[in-house]
């Protein structure tokens, strides 16, 4: 039910932005995602350590609370500034419970952590169904208050539930000292860097890049949902079977090259039908990526898991800041620019793939590969 919360906040500004564009330039929606990003870097970076010492419940509801506060005010923000102020909120909000839910689904995991991972977050892809799904034939007031109410039953049902003060694995202690200088790790990082940015990009910027050609904005809402968010369910239910006889490194690689192959796709396609293709096919090669580095990633720290974890998600949302900034950027004042901007898509793509191919050859991966649990 959090991770759900989380999908659903987290393709918002996606659903909103084309509505948005009436008060805002697509370099100052690139700004605001890039303020929504750096919320998730500070919450993804404060949660970990703190769930390793108390455990993840507190966490998601500090997450879910923040959310819902948010929510409430986003209907009255109008104008450049309230809006880049509520989105650092649900960012904030979006980067605890993502930490949270991923440590504890490590935890709970054990020897299938990466299916579980994988399960856990087709969720995520729930939530991003349903939001533009609504934003189609729904008011963003009306919207927001939907999502608010979810939230809140999901905390009542946590408050509800019992849940251990740490987690199995990820509270016997701290994450080793020099986490940050192991190649495996800093090459992992980036690689789910690239790959948040990526995903995000298609989140935020295709609807209003689709509504730019022409399209209808709740046709392209459509697309959003019942394309990229069908395709990361379905990959995402596809993965958490086959991984357990499946290399996780080797997975990745072929979603990489996948990304690259149809992220290009889309920016080629002509028509509602063709973008609707192009984007599941995204949203399906995209799918295993998150939670099965997510696993990798826990693989090789069973000790501070959440501190580990978080620090891979904080790295991963400072290459949606980048991202961000650098695509509204590009694009400037002129929304016919945006296809030009959405080429560093692919660009991300085709890097995680020699990213990939880097750290596959080190030895410590390779264990992770031939034992991923």
């Amino acid at each position: 039910m959090a991770i759900a919360v989380y999908g659903m906040e987290a393709t918002l500004l996606g659903t909103l932005l084309p509505g948005f564009s009436r008060v805002l330039t697509p370099a100052q929606g690139g700004t605001i995602a890039a303020a929504q990003s750096l919320g998730l870097i500070f919450g993804s970076l404060v949660t970990g350590p703190v769930i390793d010492r108390t455990g993840a419940k507190a966490g998601i509801a500090c997450g879910l609370v923040l959310i819902a506060l948010a929510l409430s005010a986003l209907p009255g923000a109008h104008t450049y500034i309230p809006i880049l102020l509520v989105m650092s909120g649900l960012g904030l909000g979006g980067g605890v419970i993502s930490t949270g839910t991923n440590t504890m689904a490590s935890a709970i995991g054990g020897a299938r952590r990466s299916s579980m991972l994988n399960l856990l977050n087709v969720f995520f892809g729930v939530g991003g169904l349903i939001t533009p799904a609504l934003g189609a034939w729904l008011s963003s007031r009306a919207l927001c208050f939907l999502i608010v109410l979810f939230a809140s039953a999901t905390l009542s049902f946590l408050a509800l539930t019992a849940v251990p003060s740490r987690t199995r694995r990820s509270g016997e202690g701290t994450a080793p000292n020099g986490m940050l200088l192991r190649p495996v790790f800093v090459l992992l990082c980036l690689f789910l860097s690239l790959y948040v940015a990526t995903e995000v990009g298609i989140w935020n910027w295709l609807a209003a890049y689709l509504a730019g050609k022409g399209i209808a904005q709740s046709a392209a809402l459509r697309v959003l949902s019942f394309g990229f968010a069908a395709g990361i369910i379905a990959g995402r239910l596809g993965a958490a079977k086959i991984l357990a006889r499946f290399d996780p490194v080797r997975l990745t690689l072929i979603c990489a090259a996948l990304m690259a192959l149809s992220t290009s796709a889309i920016l080629l396609a002509h028509g509602v039908g063709l973008a609707s293709v192009a984007v599941f096919s995204a949203g399906v090669a995209m799918a295993p990526v998150y939670p099965t580095t997510i696993g990798m990633i826990g693989g090789e720290f069973p000790r501070g898991t959440a501190t580990a974890i978080g620090i891979a998600v904080t790295l991963g949302w400072v290459g949606v800041a980048g991202s961000s900034k650098l695509i509204g950027s590009i694009a400037g004042d002129d929304p016919h620019r945006l296809g030009t901007a959405l080429l560093v898509l692919p660009a991300m793509s085709l890097l995680m793939v020699g990213v990939n191919l880097i750290f596959s050859r080190l030895p410590r991966v390779s264990a992770i590969a031939a034992n991923p649990e």
